[in-house]
């Protein structure tokens, strides 16, 4: 049961100790709790320990309740309250928590202290007694004091205390290194003055006022500018002390070195926001390459004079046909156009007006065009047009469709007509052949006169050959 108790941080409402060196204690009402230890120290001889809270100490103390013949123990899991039990009288402190060893070490010191003093009053007279009861009592006070002041400065904490008022009490010397003052420089003045000369709020009369209505401690991260200029980065925690009637009347205000890792956080922070910004350049130049990319793209499969696909992404639309009719039979068909007299255009209106023919040639062809529609330039006044999943007839029907849009465009120097020749692809035909064959049929459109349409199917065999 003692690791239950000592073991934890939380003082328990009720427990009970035993052992093979200490009779039965019942303890009750626990802040940790009180009750009487007897260790067993002989067949008759028993020195009583009485383990009080804080609270209850100091009520015995101001009603001189704690007689000579008993040793205090107090318990407790706030090194605040050991210390001010310690500055007041008490025997001994044990901080919670801990191991059952050190429970009965610290019992069995006490306990023989306490024989100690018994055979001691024996000894003594009344006047004697009442003599060394006050050099033990005043010795006991000046170890309490001695041990609070080296435990105080040897804290590896910079920590000074503080009284309702703000006014620096004490000082340690870790506090002396830290904050680079002396201890009389500190002493007896207002903590914003000390700390917080340049009145940036880190120390105020408000904040004093804070720490000592906080429920459970206060902490605040805080930055101190040493005479030398140099800037130091705290961490504080501050825990209220009360007098016997649980008043708070003064503050113990701890501080932790925390400058390497605010610069190091500083350092990231740098760190993330250049790299955002390189990202971000990045980003950015990636958008610009990828739209260079893209007019890359657009410049090597488009023919810069019409817009359409040029004679290249050609060969990619038939390429990607013919793969397609291979893996799932999906037909297709091919025309191609040739600009009915282009040469008598040229040679009449001159080749910028050529030109212009040949520009809405492409943008009638295009708006012309359905989804699975694919025209492009093939080459002087030649266009073609893949058309995918078009059989024969339907390939005849887009053929006169686009035949006729260019008739009826709106032209500056006299009509433009096409002929259009026209093949449907068949399994055994490489793409050459394909080619051929519409390119055949264009010939027969010529033949019978221009401004017509022939497939190639149309084609008599004597012709064909």
């Amino acid at each position: 049961m003692l690791n239950d108790l000592f073991d934890s941080k939380k003082p328990p409402q009720g427990f009970w100790i035993s052992s093979e060196a200490f009779s039965l204690l019942e303890a009750h009402n626990c802040l940790p709790g009180l009750g009487e230890a007897q260790p067993k120290l002989g067949d008759s001889e028993v020195a009583s320990v009485q383990i009080l809270s804080l609270t209850e100490f100091e009520k015995a103390r101001l009603e001189g309740g704690l007689g000579p013949e008993t040793g205090t123990l107090i318990v407790t899991s706030s090194e605040g309250e050991a210390i001010a039990a310690l500055s007041n009288g008490a025997d001994d402190a044990l901080l919670l928590p801990a191991s059952p060893t050190m429970v009965e070490l610290v019992l069995k010191r006490l306990s023989a202290k306490v024989t100690e003093r018994r055979a001691l009053l024996e000894k003594l007279t009344v006047n004697e007694r009442v003599s060394e009861e006050m050099s033990i009592l005043n010795e006991t006070l000046q170890v309490a004091s001695r041990r609070f002041q080296d435990l105080f400065n040897g804290l590896p904490v910079a920590c000074f205390t503080l009284d309702r008022d703000g006014f620096i009490q004490e000082w340690n010397s870790l506090a002396t290194k830290i904050f680079g003052l002396q201890p009389w420089e500190a002493f007896g003045f207002p903590v914003w003055d000390v700390m917080d000369p340049d009145g940036t709020g880190s120390w105020s009369y408000q904040r004093v006022n804070d720490l000592f209505i906080a429920e459970d401690g206060y902490e605040f991260d805080w930055a101190f500018t040493k005479n030398d200029g140099e800037d130091v980065y705290l961490a504080c925690k501050v825990i209220c002390l009360c007098d016997s009637r649980g008043n708070r009347v003064a503050a113990i205000a701890g501080s932790i070195d925390i400058t390497a890792r605010v610069i190091a956080e500083r350092k990231v922070e740098l760190t993330m926001r250049e790299l955002k910004s390189k990202n971000d350049a990045l980003v950015l130049h990636e958008g610009k390459l990828q739209k260079a990319l893209k007019q890359l793209e657009e410049l090597a499969t488009t023919d810069g004079l019409t817009g359409l696909s040029n004679r290249r992404q050609f060969q990619n639309f038939l390429a990607d046909a013919v793969s397609r009719f291979h893996r799932n039979g999906k037909p297709f068909s091919l025309l191609l156009f040739d600009v009915d007299h282009f040469k008598q255009f040229n040679d009449g209106f001159g080749h910028q007006a050529g030109d212009q023919v040949l520009k809405k040639v492409g943008s009638i062809l295009r708006k012309t065009a359905r989804s699975n529609e694919k025209p492009a330039r093939y080459g002087g006044e030649e266009f073609a047009i893949v058309l995918e999943g078009a059989s024969g007839d339907s390939a005849k029907l887009a053929a006169e469709r686009f035949r006729v849009a260019i008739q009826e465009g709106k032209w500056a120097h006299r009509e433009v007509t096409v002929s259009v020749g026209i093949s449907t692809f068949e399994p055994h035909l490489s793409e050459v052949e394909f080619i051929e064959r519409a390119d055949q049929a264009l010939y027969e459109s010529k033949r019978k006169g221009r401004n017509c349409s022939t497939h190639y199917r149309e084609l008599d065999s004597q012709m064909i050959a």
